[in-house]
């Protein structure tokens, strides 16, 4: 537990602009040490990581609102606009507080002081302010006092106006400033470099502002975004609960308690110019942009940049390039991962959060301060879970995989995993192992059980289940499209299409939402394999499993006939009709069909199209790609790709096509469909023989470096249960007694 908490508790982020404050000297601005002890910094930490962002109507209501930014971003005419639009009273510090008290001009104190005594000057002046219930615009070198920002920030909610520097630099042109610490010595270009990662540290809230936006837009962006802070989430069975469920809620439940999946309709959406700011930033400076388009309650932005950060540090270093195949289709590569496929993009994210989750909830004794994980996979989530979990170790996890119905590496990967987890290969397929884990989440009699040998224990799911693992897929497309942008291939608001391998529906989801956002995609398109439920249910209104085979195919990770976030999304374009949603899925559940009516389906097929492959076409294109490219893919990918090809055959608009796992995880598929015959016929179950008669494949796709590496481990894991609940759970009784004792 000290290692767990010790994770959470040193992040070097909000607590930055703690440890150092950006100072001026006869060189310039210069990074000193404060000079405040460190429990002060740890303290500082503290609020920024705890403090509700708005803890209920009546509170924000007398809260301060500060406005924070460089010179020239607007504060003190946004705060103008803002004041009025919230009917407020509105203090410009620079204008209403420093120059009243000094009795003089800033611009003469900072002549008159020098950068670093002006500073401090400036900072204990902040450390005397006393209001409340106001519109408050900052300097632009407020923030770069540690003790005066840790002493507001206990006052209100601190907005980040977040202008482009080029923008900073027009307008401070325009205006002449002369009052900016450090001009003297250093370009204004300079200052404002050396200052972006204290502004960075130092909000609750981010307004990002576009190129054209009046302060009148800007002040009521900031209005909706402060509404939209305090939304809660919904459940897909009942909408609002009397509990309001915010985001740790959705994270530590996983599912609801009424059976239902936790979404949100609340966002803010991007305009053109907002993402054009997104443009040649990082994969996880984007996702946090895209992730604080959420309501995050009362987890703080900060928190969040230093868990991204330590998610995808795990990544190549192209966390998701994007890479032309052939014509207009370019290829998402989500499998630059330690497991190979598109899961680690959320599930790297989501053991860091379950812990923070942990940390910041452990002194409310309404909430369980421990955790556990109960996994169903179709083969990619388990390897994910398994391998994101043993970097942080302590934490009990079960995996339900379907025995026959996942690759040969695989299940190498899931069982080689560390000794103190659960891995149970079912005789079943994935939705038997899906629907169980569900069931066993709403068994009391169960739970009861867990919590006899593991007191405080709280079950959650790592699935798409839980929106705390799907939210991080809505960065997908959107980074996708923004470096179609950086690759000239597209101008920014041109559209482009997408098409996404399909199973439990998670990706097709988060493209929609990314749609909802303001991404200008112009089609979005399910591939299914010959498991279409998916196709047929888009097709006609029915999603029918009543006499419905259920396919084992070479691409199993959407063998899956139950596809859970589909819920979400009949749920989103139903504008919250719990009823009906409730209604659909209890009959799904009790008579394996249900059918909508006329209306949705228009919807639901103005939305999203799709299409499906059977297995002969799936080796058929595996071939054709690597006879026209040398390019070798993997059986999803080759899925969307048929899928894909029905769609644009006479259409030049880019295609982006999402490669959700390695070609390397399904050697067997590969070698039959391109290898020569001495190769396909040594294609047996002996791991170091596949991948090395993969390696012998003339292609310019690269083996991924944790695969050659997967033939050195030792099997743990080779336990087989019947497809039973009784025989499950005492499986499950067993591993938890056992690592209790640990």
């Amino acid at each position: 537990m000290q290692c767990r908490l010790y994770c959470c508790s040193s992040l070097p982020i909000r607590s930055i602009q703690c440890v150092i404050r950006l100072l001026s000297s006869s060189n310039g601005e210069k990074a000193l040490r404060h000079t405040s002890t460190e429990n002060r910094t740890a303290k500082w930490h503290k609020n920024g990581l705890n403090r509700p962002l708005l803890p209920g109507k009546s509170n924000f209501e007398k809260r301060n609102i500060f406005l924070m930014g460089p010179p020239g971003s607007g504060k003190t005419t946004v705060g103008h606009e803002l004041a009025l639009l919230m009917n407020k009273p509105l203090i410009d510090i620079d204008n209403n507080w420093l120059e009243p008290r000094w009795k003089t001009t800033v611009a003469s104190k900072l002549l008159e002081l020098g950068d670093e005594q002006f500073l401090e000057a400036e900072g204990r002046e902040l450390l005397a302010f006393n209001h409340e219930n106001h519109i408050i615009s900052l300097t632009g070198s407020n923030p770069l006092h540690a003790e005066s920002m840790e002493y507001i920030s206990r006052l209100g909610i601190i907005v980040y106006l977040d202008a482009s520097r080029e923008a900073i630099l027009n307008r401070c042109h325009k205006m002449r400033v002369n009052r900016i610490v450090g001009q003297r010595t250093k370009t204004l270009n300079d200052i404002l470099a050396s200052r972006e990662n204290v502004y960075e540290n130092s909000y609750d809230i981010r307004i990002i502002i576009g190129k054209d936006e009046t302060q009148k837009d800007i002040a009521k962006k900031i209005q909706n975004q402060l509404q939209q802070q305090s939304k809660f989430y919904e459940t897909t069975r009942n909408g609002y609960t009397k509990n309001n469920q915010q985001f740790l809620d959705t994270l530590q439940k996983g599912l609801a308690s009424d059976g239902g999946l936790f979404v949100t309709r609340s966002f803010s959406p991007l305009a053109l110019d907002e993402l054009q700011r997104l443009v040649n930033l990082s994969y996880p400076e984007i996702a946090l942009r895209i992730m604080e388009r959420f309501p995050l309650g009362t987890f703080h932005p900060s928190h969040l940049r230093y868990l991204l950060s330590q998610a995808y540090s795990t990544f190549d270093k192209n966390t998701l390039p994007v890479r032309r195949l052939r014509k207009n289709q370019y290829l998402i590569e989500t499998f630059h991962g330690p497991t190979a496929s598109f899961k680690d993009l959320s599930l790297q994210l989501l053991p860091r959060l379950m812990q923070a989750a942990t940390e910041l909830t452990s002194n409310d004794k309404t909430k369980s301060n421990r955790f556990g994980l109960l996994v169903a996979t179709s083969g990619d989530t388990g390897c994910a879970v398994l391998d994101a979990f043993a970097r942080l170790p302590g934490t009990p996890i079960v995996v339900l995989y379907p025995n026959t119905g996942v690759s040969t590496i695989q299940k190498a990967q899931m069982q080689t995993a560390s000794n103190d987890v659960c891995v149970l290969g079912v005789d079943a397929d994935f939705d038997f192992c899906q629907t169980m884990v569900k069931d066993l989440f709403n068994d009391k009699s169960f739970l009861a059980d867990v919590n006899q040998v593991l007191p405080g224990l709280h079950l959650s799911s790592a699935n798409s289940i839980n929106w705390a693992r799907f939210l991080p897929q809505v960065v997908f497309t959107i980074s996708s499209y923004l470096q179609l942008i950086e690759q000239g291939v597209i101008r920014l608001g041109e559209q482009v299409d997408v098409c996404i391998p399909t199973g439990n529906f998670g990706n097709m989801l988060g493209a929609f939402y990314a749609q909802q956002l303001g991404l200008p995609l112009r089609r979005l398109i399910t591939a299914s394999n010959e498991n279409n439920v998916i196709t047929d249910f888009i097709q006609t209104g029915s999603y029918d499993l009543r006499n419905r085979l259920f396919h084992k195919t070479i691409s199993p990770s959407i063998d899956i006939l139950i596809s859970s976030n589909l819920e979400r999304f009949i749920y989103l374009l139903s504008k919250g009709n719990f009823s009906m949603v409730q209604k659909l899925f209890n009959k799904l559940a009790r008579d394996r069909y249900f059918n909508i009516d006329s209306s949705l389906l228009k919807q639901i097929q103005s939305k999203i199209q799709g299409g499906w492959t059977n297995e002969n076409q799936c080796i058929d294109m595996i071939k054709k790609v690597y006879d026209e490219t040398q390019q070798l893919i993997d059986p999803h990918t080759a899925v969307a790709l048929h899928v894909a090809d029905s769609f644009s055959k006479h259409d030049n608009v880019p295609m982006l096509i999402s490669a959700t796992a390695h070609y390397g995880k399904f050697p067997q598929t590969i070698l039959n469909a391109v290898g020569s015959n001495e190769q396909s016929l040594s294609s047996s179950n002996d791991i170091s023989a596949l991948l090395e008669n993969l390696r012998t494949l003339k292609s310019t796709s690269p083996m991924h470096h944790e695969l050659i590496n997967l033939p050195k481990k030792s099997v743990i894991h080779t336990k087989i249960v019947e497809a039973t609940k009784s025989a499950i759970i005492k499986e499950i009784k067993t591993y938890l007694e056992r690592f209790s004792k640990q």
